[in-house]
């Protein structure tokens, strides 16, 4: 068979045709693994390596991160890659020692329990996993959800499902559904199996958080026949959050789009965020939106003429990005710019928009809020600079309000259809890229992370 090379005017052409379509991410060239914090309430604080700060909503977590829940009434849970969950009882320290890939693609993950009570979620996709604890260290070998108890000396493991396998000493204990592994550090050659689980404080909450899970990450897709075909399980943090705070809608020329509720012509999916310093990595975009994870690290954002700002999923999921991908900018657009790197002492974390400042710590210098303003047509101006010294509470810290009850219809693509239902009820995209454009250009730029 004949092979023909594209000949290098036109490789030029399409090259420039794409560049000018699309704003492109941060390159990165590394293979750190980010975990997600998808659930904060009350006074939640997270360490990355500069102390403990105010932890918003979506936060990536990094190995040698540390997540602590301070008061009676803090809570806060941790997403893995694919859906995988540690939620965190009021009063609870957890360090995550080690997020890494082997060199064969599998996930290590290591989550040290400082103290306090855990509950984890774990999926049959998380590779080796493990919990470790005055010394003592818990193996998962396949699915399994299960609560840790380490505080004043006394360690207790009570399996919900499936079974798990605690290392004490030069003995392994096998703790199956249904049962409790109890030991004192004091003395931990003498420990106790019992064919019980009391109930915890927190069973409740751990319970509800994992129904929401499994509910609305069903009424999302991970169909090798869906339009996308790209959904993959073994990546799909977020997804139960698309699925209850928005739907897809196919636009003529463009292809499938997912955006949110409630939203208009004029909302800007950057209008409020926060740049976060990693010394892994740099400077991350932070959406503390409850749904800001997935759209923000995969995919692209794009201007639709007469429409507004909808996010294509795109097709790959094994990296990642700090700065969002923008495809399809509107006329004017102001690209986003992370700041420049922090000096010794500074704060690192900027607000933008309504994240005020509550993300910094004591003491520290009043924060720059940064934004840009839109027109309802999404053509923008320079970002403007303010500097406030007051207290300011932070509205969307905690993923903000929800008002009325979100519509779960739609909450998937369907299967890609010759004339979609939904076309006509859509405004036309004239002189719209063609959504092949922006689908592929949203897969070329993406900032590395997985394997």
């Amino acid at each position: 068979m004949e092979r023909r090379r594209l000949g290098k005017p036109l490789l030029l052409l399409a090259t420039v045709v794409c560049l000018a379509w699309v704003v492109p991410a941060v390159a990165l060239d590394t293979n750190v693994r980010i975990v997600r914090l998808s659930f904060s309430s009350g006074d939640v604080q997270l360490d990355r390596g500069q102390g403990f700060e105010r932890a918003i909503l979506n936060t990536p977590v990094v190995q040698g991160n540390r997540l602590t829940t301070r008061g009676d009434d803090a809570l806060a849970e941790v997403e893995f890659e694919d859906g995988s969950a540690l939620r965190l009882a009021p009063g609870t320290t957890v360090e995550f020692w080690e997020l890494s890939l082997r060199s064969s693609g599998e996930k290590v993950s290591n989550v040290t329990l400082e103290n306090g009570t855990a509950y984890f979620d774990i999926h049959n996709r998380m590779g080796d996993f493990r919990v470790s604890f005055g010394g003592q260290e818990i193996t998962v070998p396949r699915a399994a959800r299960f609560r840790v108890l380490g505080d004043n000396g006394e360690f207790k493991v009570a399996v919900y499902h499936g079974d798990v396998k605690v290392r004490n000493g030069d003995h392994q204990i096998e703790v199956r559904g249904g049962e409790t592994f109890s030991l004192n550090l004091s003395d931990p050659s003498r420990y106790e199996l019992a064919r019980s689980i009391a109930e915890g404080s927190y069973d409740d909450w751990n319970q509800q958080r994992q129904n929401y899970a499994q509910s609305y990450t069903s009424a999302s897709t991970y169909s090798a026949d869906s339009y996308y075909n790209s959904f993959s399980p073994a990546y799909s943090y977020g997804l139960a959050d698309l699925a209850f705070y928005g739907s897809y809608f196919y636009v003529p020329a463009w292809g499938w789009m997912w955006r949110p509720y409630y939203v208009g012509a004029g909302w800007n999916p950057f209008f409020d965020g926060a740049w976060m310093w990693y010394p892994q990595f740099g400077y991350a975009w932070i959406s503390p939106y409850p749904w800001g994870w997935m759209p923000y690290r995969y995919g692209a954002w794009n201007f639709i003429p007469g429409y507004g700002w909808a996010w294509m999923p795109g097709s790959m999921w094994n990296t990642w990005m700090t700065v969002p991908m923008v495809s399809h900018p509107p006329v004017n657009w102001v690209a986003l710019h992370p700041p420049a790197a922090p000096v010794t002492g500074a704060p690192g974390t900027v607000a933008v928009g309504r994240v005020w400042g509550a993300v910094y710590p004591p003491g520290s210098p009043a924060p720059l809020l940064q934004k840009t303003l839109l027109s309802a047509d999404g053509t923008g101006t320079a970002p403007r600079v303010w500097r406030f010294t007051g207290e300011r509470a932070s509205l969307l810290a905690n993923g903000g309000a929800v008002t009325g009850k979100p519509r779960v219809a739609a909450a998937k693509p369907p299967v890609r259809a010759a004339h979609p239902a939904t076309a006509s009820a859509f405004p036309s995209a004239r002189g719209a890229s063609p959504g092949f454009a922006g689908h592929a250009a949203a897969g070329a730029g993406h900032a590395g992370g997985h394997r």
